[in-house]
């Protein structure tokens, strides 16, 4: 198992500056995830099965826990073929593939079956991972982050109402922004790094994200609620460098494709566990956890989609979004 410790700003000059000239069968994969989540666990596998079922053609070096940048600097160094694979979630990816909008589309998915379902079909996945390949990626599958929920330390969420009193961390983003202002929150343009001193600080009184981050950035020693709406789905998307991905022979390619679709697999059973684990120790921790209503997230659903659905579907190209949101709603 390889793995790179920088001490410098130069160091790690050096060891980007000398990637390319490094040989052909070595993928260099790094992302901005500890090695505790189970996204770099299922990474190791990924390495361990592709190094081994390649009889030693294929090696692998991961550099975890952003040793090598954030996801835009990694997609970066990816797309400019100094890293050869990266994940990143698609919400994040879309300034590079701007067809990922339409999975911004709040309420997209009712359960993680139906996104699976959905992003490893031909029809709706297959199309997204394509529109990857003009931009300079080859998109291999979509792995799992999980649903998105609210907590705030004013009181559980359990009417279209009772998001009035709350200011909540936004994206600096427009379109989210509004978004939020559609249900009646203030939204604050935050970055992720700001949130927990913000909410420490009476700045904001609430965020919104998946229920591992509540729990691994401890917002629960600043947050007293966490009210499970569910509102939007996030994934990973799992690529590489298409020059490096093009160069490789058939066979490699095949068998590249067949442990990354193992390792999706592996990581959404692990992510899966985790997620429900996470939720008793919230609760362990202080944490009120209640179940949004169907009916306030109906009202969450229509209301924010019609502030942002023109505009993703703008973004997303309007034959791609529709044919996308067609094919979910068959589902």
């Amino acid at each position: 198992m390889k793995r790179a410790i920088f001490t410098s700003m130069t160091a790690l000059g050096l060891t980007l500056a000398s990637m390319n000239t490094f040989a052909n069968n070595v993928i260099r994969l790094a992302h901005d995830s500890q090695e505790t989540s189970p996204v770099h666990k299922a990474m190791l596998h990924f390495e361990k099965e592709l190094e081994a079922r390649s009889n030693g053609e294929l090696e692998v070096e991961i550099y975890p826990a952003r040793q090598l940048g954030d996801v835009r600097e990694t997609t970066e160094l990816v797309q400019q073929g100094n890293l050869q694979m990266t994940f990143g979630a698609s919400v994040l990816l879309s300034p590079y593939v701007p067809e990922f909008n339409v999975l911004d589309v709040f309420y997209l998915f009712e359960d993680e079956a139906q996104a699976h379902k959905a992003l490893d079909s031909e029809k709706i996945g297959k199309p997204l991972l394509n529109s990857m390949e003009s931009k300079g990626f080859h998109g291999l599958g979509f792995m799992e982050v999980g649903f998105r929920s609210i907590t705030n330390n004013k009181q559980p969420i359990e009417s279209i109402e009772d998001l009035n009193s709350l200011k909540i961390r936004s994206a600096s983003n427009p379109t989210q922004i509004s978004a939020w202002k559609s249900v009646g929150t203030a939204p604050t343009p935050l970055s992720w790094g700001e949130i927990f001193t913000s909410l420490q600080q009476g700045l904001i009184n609430s965020q919104e994200s998946a229920v591992y981050s509540i729990y691994a950035e401890r917002f629960y020693e600043a947050q007293e609620y966490l009210s499970l709406t569910n509102h939007i789905y996030t994934n990973y998307v799992l690529f590489m460098n298409k020059e490096f991905w093009d160069s490789l022979p058939s066979d490699q390619q095949a068998l590249i494709n067949e442990v990354s679709q193992e390792t999706i697999v592996k990581q959404r059973q692990l992510a899966a566990t985790q997620n429900q684990e996470v939720i008793k120790e919230l609760e362990a921790k202080g944490m009120t956890v209640n179940v949004v209503p169907t009916d306030v997230r109906s009202q969450m659903k229509e209301k924010m989609n019609a502030a942002v659905y023109q505009e993703l579907r703008s973004k997303t190209g309007e034959d791609l979004f529709d044919s996308v949101i067609a094919e979910i709603e068959q589902l």
